[in-house]
């Protein structure tokens, strides 16, 4: 397996999800994401469509420690172990500006 590291990935202006990537061939077999210790807002992974407000196309809400410790995280792997996870059908939003998610996805 490849480890990529797409590093913190953030929120410009929350209420507009930023998509992983926009290249729909970039696949994984894993997706892991992080909230960032330190950070002070709840981020969310899910479609690029989702509404945070309702929580509609929002697959998991993640808060940050702010005070610097262990903070939540979230893990997406494929059934098939395969690279079947089409980054650009996942998204982060945030309820901060400029802040985000720490995002590492695995290729066979």
């Amino acid at each position: 397996m490849i480890v990529n590291n797409l590093g913190r990935v953030s929120v410009p202006h929350p209420g507009t999800p930023v998509p992983l990537t926009a290249n729909p061939a970039i696949t994984a077999s894993k997706v892991f994401v992080q909230a960032i210790p330190g950070l002070t807002g709840q981020t969310y992974f899910g479609s690029p469509t989702m509404v945070k407000a309702t929580l509609a196309g929002v697959t998991r809400v993640l808060a940050p420690n702010p005070a610097g410790g262990l903070s939540e995280n979230f893990f997406l792997e494929s059934q098939d172990g395969r690279n079947s996870i089409q980054l650009a059908e996942y998204a982060i939003d945030a309820n901060v500006a400029n802040e985000g998610l720490l995002v590492t996805y695995w290729t066979e």
